[in-house]
């Protein structure tokens, strides 16, 4: 009979290790029914307890009712079956119960009410605070819609002590506060949760719940920024959860507040709880939050639904109908239960909830493009050969926004009714605006076509004109040389046989292709040579050469000159292409210079360029981007990053979208927002998935990634963030790989895969020996040792060598004992393990010392904690308790809980080895006491 127990005993541990879900919970039950065919009584409770909380945690409240029954049975029985956990965790589920019989209209008020009852008794008898149950007839009460019996109740609820089967305090918190939002006191129910935001509570629904209690607070306040902080933290928390609450708050939230795309995007993730909720309550509350995120939804998005194996698609509109119909449905079977209307008033205000404020997400993402609408008064020329002249004019005085709403207003397919020579040239200016948003090759074999027929037509001058232009668009396929050598012909001929506009433009257009070629000399020539001539002979383009002359000036260091002359420029209110080129340059100068000034510069930028859209409301953006990123002031200007995002969205520009993200996420960051951080970076992820990204951006994106669900504990993401990230690194940046392969190191070993790990550290050690970091290399191999398991002890003894042999190329002192120490301490753990004490003693000694002198106070306790223990292992409980004492002289008010256990552990253990009383020994008490509290 003992070998049965026992074999049903490892039964139920194999089952209660088993990952969450039915699976484990139908293998619970059968170890369930094995401890009752042997009739072992306190396994049989294990096992009803572990079903119980495997229930609560698939939200399934009526597979409860079976274990809980049994459980009263067999405390009827015997009561010392149950131990001191099962007893709190059965007395704990009482609660559960209730809930579980509300949230199903299949059970009557009779049922229910008799059940609190059960539950005020109990608690009573046991001693317990009455708060739970006033919880639970408040629950009750609004949800009937009984007022009165609700205000009593809230109030006794408000204003009870907690106790042992009180939720915990952050969960209290949370109910108080939506009790107080039904009666619409926001301010309040602000005021009264939120200082419990600021404690780790360690419960599994906490912050999530605070933070989407307060959401719909917020927002009727009007605090925009605490609502989208709100929501954003909770939505991370609750997106995955297959089963739990929140959910419907957060489609009703974002159907309301202008976030549909988002609501989607969550919908998406549930719709198994369209057919497969948890509880009928659960289901109402889904179905009611989706059909109101679904009315706000394009009639054409399609869902695709699963339902026992099989999936349906369906329309938005169709979904809605029959979640709509649900969600009724279910309300009508609670009222019938409950003798009221409450329930469907309160789906029918959900289903018809208006919109409230915007508030605009952590991270922009793409939505439905809005047509393109000039902001500016419409053209009403009718003549096309008029509009067409009036466009060319624009863009040849610099008015290229002008130009571009002309020609955004001129019809392609009347492009033929034009004159051959002006129907040229607007097909060269087609072709040349068009470059940013279409192939290269297709635009130059349209830009090439346009220079023949202006050839043809006898406009040689223009023809030279717009094949200089298309000089600068090959230079990613042809190359600078190539390139360059069109721009010199060009200039050549008009230097024959140009007018003396095509000859400034000309030398500009070359000096701009030869700035990349370091050519500083010769682009020096052409831009003075450039002004002279305008100055002297084409007045309409003497800002556009100074201009170009400060851009010279300022790359090749002359940065006050430079400034000056574009300071000058704008003064005498030039053209929009020569204001566009200036604001650019001076923005980046006054970056360059360290200036914040350039913040204002760059707002200044924007707002000129922002209508209507097109290439350079991007480029506008995108100098910000860099302007913020390089001045460190990232957190400072997150509204601007964010709509950088936006603008990248709007414009269809990816590598925009990515940077800008990974400037937010560094905003987002240095505000200590690490959830939208996450969010900023996933963003960009997405984005560079579905579109071409610079791959400069892609490797920092997921390193910063990896690096922001790493300290979110999100440790599996990070992984694979990670990994993908190392897998990008170009074999000639070792600096890179590097560092990746530390964070992943990290990472890892939060993963408990200690080979892997230091295998990882192993790695970054060698490529930071690559780039001559032996600080680096060595605190990466101190970790690899750190990381090896037990049994890998020559391993980890040889990689503790190596990093010793590279601690004389350490130059930061501190750094270089800060190793030593580490060293020390690892080695004294490798002697002890191998049974060498003395060694490990010594060792130990040689790192407190280090300690000491790093002024790391609560290391060094820990290592006078450990030689103690040390001390008592090698058979020395004398010189163990004198060194345990000497630890409780280290301890400040500011000790950690372990270190503390620690030395209170080492120090009872020497004393009762040496038969000396522990009860009153006066350290003893003190630590025992700083840990009880």
């Amino acid at each position: 009979m003992n070998e049965e127990k026992e074999a049903a005993e490892r039964q139920f541990v194999e089952a209660y290790h088993m990952p969450e879900g039915m699976a484990r919970h139908e293998a619970l039950e059968r170890a369930a029914r094995a401890a009752d065919a042997l009739d072992h009584l306190p396994l049989a409770v294990s096992c009803r307890i572990a079903l119980i909380r495997s229930a609560y945690d698939l939200g399934r409240y009526d597979l409860m009712l079976a274990p809980f029954a049994w459980c009263g049975t067999a405390e009827q029985r015997d009561p010392t079956a149950f131990d001191e956990w099962e007893t709190h965790s059965y007395d704990w589920a009482h609660k559960w119960i209730v809930s579980g019989l509300i949230a199903d209209p299949r059970f009557t008020l009779a049922q229910i009410g008799s059940f609190v009852d059960q539950l005020a008794e109990r608690y009573q008898r046991l001693g317990y605070s009455m708060q739970p149950v006033h919880g639970a007839r408040a629950d009750l009460a609004a949800h009937v819609g009984d007022d009165e019996a609700y205000r009593e109740h809230f109030a006794k609820y408000l204003a009870m002590d907690r106790g042992p089967m009180s939720d915990c305090e952050a969960c209290v918190v949370e109910e108080q506060a939506g009790h107080l939002i039904r009666q619409g006191r926001h301010a309040e129910a602000v005021a009264h949760a939120e200082h419990q935001l600021e404690q780790d509570t360690g419960c599994a629904t906490q912050p999530q719940g605070i933070l989407t209690t307060l959401t719909p607070a917020f927002v009727a306040l009007g605090d925009v920024d605490r609502a989208r902080q709100a929501h954003v933290v909770a939505y991370r928390l609750v997106r995955d959860d297959l089963v739990g609450g929140y959910l419907d708050d957060h489609l009703e939230f974002c159907a309301t507040s202008g976030n549909v795309r988002r609501g989607v995007e969550l919908l998406r993730g549930h719709l198994h709880r369209v057919h497969h909720s948890t509880s009928p309550s659960r289901a109402m509350h889904f179905a009611a939050g989706a059909a109101l995120l679904l009315s706000r939804v394009s009639a054409d998005e399609e869902f695709a639904v699963p339902r026992d194996g099989r999936t349906t698609v369906l329309t938005a509109p169709e979904l809605r109908e029959l979640l709509q119909a649900q969600a009724l449905e279910i309300a009508a079977r609670f009222d019938a239960r409950n003798g009221s209307d409450a329930v469907s008033t309160r789906i029918r205000r959900t289903l018809a909830a208006p919109d409230t404020i915007p508030v605009a997400l952590a991270v922009p993402i793409p939505s439905t493009p809005a047509p393109v609408v000039d902001e500016e008064d419409p053209v009403t020329v009718a003549d096309p050969v008029e509009l067409a002249q009036q466009l060319c004019d624009a863009f040849d005085s610099g008015e290229f926004i002008t130009g571009m709403r002309l020609l955004r207003s001129l019809p392609e397919d009347m492009d033929p009714l034009l004159p051959e020579s002006l129907g040229a040239l607007v097909a060269a200016r087609r072709a040349i605006v068009s470059a940013h948003v279409r192939p290269k090759a297709e635009v130059l074999v349209e830009l090439d076509a346009a220079v023949e027929r202006l050839v043809t037509c006898g406009e040689h001058d223009l023809a030279n004109r717009f094949r200089a232009r298309g000089a600068g668009l090959r230079v990613e396929d042809d190359g600078p040389a190539a390139s360059i050598a069109v721009a010199r012909t060009c200039l050549a001929e008009a230097e024959v046989a140009g007018t003396p506009y095509t000859r400034v433009l000309t030398r500009l257009l070359l000096a701009d292709l030869l700035a990349d070629e370091d050519e500083t000399d010769e682009l020096d020539a052409l831009t003075a040579e450039a002004l002279e001539l305008a100055r002297a002979e084409v007045p309409e383009l003497v800002a556009r050469a100074r201009c170009d002359r400060a851009q010279h000036l300022a790359t090749t260091g002359h940065l006050d000159e430079a400034h000056a002359e574009v300071v000058a420029v704008l003064a005498d209110a030039p053209s929009s292409s020569v204001r566009f080129d200036a604001l650019r340059l001076q923005l980046k100068i006054r970056t360059v210079r360290g200036e914040e000034d350039a913040v204002r510069v760059a707002a200044e930028f924007v707002g000129a360029f922002s209508t209507p859209r097109g290439p350079w409301t991007a480029e506008t953006h995108r100098q910000r981007v860099a302007s913020i990123e390089r001045l460190g002031l990232e957190a400072e200007h997150l509204v601007e990053l964010r709509d950088a995002v936006a603008i990248g969205h709007e414009v269809g520009v990816p590598d925009d979208v990515a940077k800008a993200c990974y400037a937010l996420a560094g905003g987002y960051l240095k505000a200590g927002r690490f959830v939208e951080a996450a969010e900023a970076l996933e963003e960009a992820v997405r984005v560079i998935d579905g579109g071409e990204v610079d791959p400069d951006v892609i490797v920092p994106v997921r390193y910063r990634l990896g690096q922001v669900c790493a300290r979110l504990d999100e440790t599996e993401a990070a992984r694979r963030h990670l990994e993908v990230a190392l897998g990008l690194v170009p074999a000639d940046e070792p600096w890179r790989r590097a560092m990746v392969l530390d964070v992943l190191a990290g990472v890892l070993r939060r993963l408990d895969l200690p080979l892997e790990a230091a295998s990882a550290y192993q790695g970054a050690a060698a490529a930071w020996q690559e780039v001559s970091e032996p600080a680096e290399a060595a605190g990466s191999l101190v970790e690899a040792a750190a990381a090896l398991p037990n049994e890998e002890a020559a391993e980890c003894a040889t990689t503790l060598t190596a990093a010793e042999q590279l601690l004389p190329a350490v130059e930061d002192p501190d750094h270089r004992t800060h190793l030593t120490a580490r060293i020390a301490a690892i080695r004294a753990f490798l002697h002890v393990q191998a049974g060498e004490h003395a060694a490990a003693i010594e060792q130990n000694g040689i790192a407190e010392e280090l300690a000491a002198q790093l002024g790391d106070l609560d290391w060094q306790t820990f290592l006078v904690a450990r030689g103690a223990r040390f001390l008592l292992e090698s058979g020395d409980p004398t010189n163990a308790e004198a060194e345990a004492r000497r630890a409780g002289t280290l301890i400040t008010d500011e000790t950690p809980p372990q270190i503390l256990g620690d030395i209170a552990n080492v120090l009872e253990e020497a004393l009762r080895t040496q038969s000396k009383p522990t009860s009153r020994d006066p350290l003893l008490r003190t630590l025992t006491s700083r840990l009880d509290t």
